[in-house]
């Protein structure tokens, strides 16, 4: 994957740590000018990023300071635990990984949602 893959587009974090988030579902936005913008579910984020031999780099990361539901509040810390260290990332059509070994955010275009299979239990009739 070049580098500059991620440029220009966005994205819903559909899943964090194997656990399908909570709406509303967190959104980021990785601009052509390297600035990343979003949100977290509960609160604005903003930051700068870039992408190095693969692997995301979020900078200057900062979020508005509003309060939620404790669920969404957990979703908020773990996503931006996951974007304050350098994390592997894949984009594999209109699908997006950041981490590493075990994946930990999965993130899918808008128009995409949800991840078909994922989070679903299909039930045999019979």
């Amino acid at each position: 994957m070049a580098d500059n893959a991620i440029h220009g587009t966005e994205w819903t974090v559909q899943e964090l740590g194997g656990v399908v988030t909570e709406p509303p579902k967190p959104q980021l936005a990785f601009g052509t000018d390297g600035r990343l913008t979003g949100t977290t579910g509960v609160n604005r984020l903003m930051g700068q990023f870039e992408v190095r031999d693969g692997l995301l780099v979020v900078g200057d990361a900062a979020t508005t300071r509003m309060a939620g539901p404790p669920e969404a509040m957990a979703q908020e810390q773990q996503l931006l635990e996951l974007l304050a260290t350098e994390q592997a990332l894949v984009i594999t059509g209109d699908r997006l990984e950041i981490g590493d070994g075990e994946t930990l955010a999965l993130l899918v275009r808008p128009s995409i949602q949800p991840v078909p299979g994922a989070g679903t239990e299909q039930v045999d009739p019979a």
